[in-house]
């Protein structure tokens, strides 16, 4: 979509695309949110119609369904890169135990294999998928050992792989597993049996938690990792109590996995329905769309139409009617407003929340 559209004309995504505008992918904040991506493209919306018109580059058409797809791939390409402390990585090697069994360059155990020579186990997804996979044949390597099953918490497992990272050196991995697709991913969770035991929103199992909008997912993929690593032993022996074998992962299947999973997040709002009518007033859309939003003598009726509407909704009316919204500002002089990344919860519930009156 990325390319079909045109957008890699003018913008990279890690590296790959053009040089005319930023680089949407991991140079920008590890940990993005899709009000951010949201914001950004609203904030920045007037300056790219006028080099694309400068450039005479054509004005693409989304759908709803085509800008959720955009989004979904740049909010996975966000979350590839992420900083962690190498040196605390080091410690933490010898103190959750990894040193018993595992060498780093030919200092440590031998029972597993040197960490440096592994390839290409340098990014949270590919890290998080050899955790898992390989998680079973370590918990019987421990036990044989007597060693306790290490947990990681807050940022330690990005610690941990940033010490890896530091010490294998080499090319980075990324780009192997991107697009990460929400829609492939809603398929693995089903094929390897996640849905057996764990539910989306209310459907699935009950045996495990509701991994839907519910329930907030770690902020970055390397906490994914280390969550996944913490409850491998219990997820494990539930698995064999109810005959499910253990699932493997291969390939792009667990980026698709963590894709999906952050994806049913997309649309979990929050916000205050009477901030967000506050802001619309402060922010002067109420100076077209009138202070209720029911519409004005310059702007059309934002509510009561039976629409739900999300962060995505709004990128897709603002790539399709921003141009002439933009104009007309103009006309009024009226600067474009700018908003800030927790204003959009706000506005959306504001914008959802049933009228006063008819109108």
């Amino acid at each position: 979509m990325f390319e079909k559209k045109g957008c890699a004309h003018c913008h990279a995504v890690n590296g790959a695309g053009g040089t005319l505008a930023p680089d949407l992918g991991f140079q920008r904040p590890a940990r993005s949110s899709l009000n951010q991506l949201v914001t950004e493209m609203w904030n920045h919306a007037p300056r790219m119609w006028a080099k694309m018109e400068a450039e005479k580059i054509g004005y693409p058409d989304f759908s709803a369904r085509e800008m959720a797809d955009l989004f979904s791939y740049l909010y996975a390409a966000r979350y590839v890169d992420e900083p962690g402390d190498a040196s605390r990585g080091k410690l933490l090697f010898s103190q959750k135990g990894c040193l018993r069994c595992h060498a780093i360059g030919g200092e440590g155990g031998r029972i597993g294999p040197d960490l440096r020579e592994l390839r290409p186990v340098d990014t949270p997804i590919f890290w998080a998928q050899a955790m898992w996979n390989h998680a079973p044949a370590m918990e019987t390597r421990m036990r044989g050992l007597k060693m306790a099953w290490p947990e990681f918490e807050g940022g330690e497992m990005n610690d941990l792989l940033a010490y890896v990272r530091e010490e294998r050196a080499g090319p980075r991995q990324e780009f192997e597993l991107l697009p990460a697709d929400p829609r492939r991913g809603w398929g693995v969770f089903r094929r390897k049996g996640c849905l057996q035991c764990h539910a989306i929103s209310g459907e699935g199992g009950t045996a495990a938690p509701d991994l839907g909008a519910g329930r907030a997912l770690p902020a970055t993929l390397t906490q994914v990792a280390g969550r996944m690593w913490n409850h491998s032993p219990e997820m494990w022996r539930a698995m064999k109590a109810k005959g499910i074998e253990r699932p493997v992962f291969k390939e792009k299947e667990m980026a698709d996995l963590i894709a999906f999973l952050y994806s049913v997040h997309y649309f979990d709002l929050g916000g205050s329905p009477l901030i967000g009518q506050q802001l619309f007033v402060e922010r002067q859309c109420s100076r077209c769309h009138g202070p209720e939003a029911r519409g004005g003598e310059a702007g059309p009726d934002l509510r009561g139409q039976g629409e739900v509407r999300t962060q995505v909704t709004l990128a897709q009316a603002l790539w399709a009617h921003g141009p002439r919204m933009y104009r007309r500002s103009q006309e009024l002089n009226l600067g474009w407003p700018a908003l800030k990344e927790s204003d959009l919860g706000h506005l959306l519930a504001f914008l959802n929340a049933p009228p006063k009156e008819p109108h």
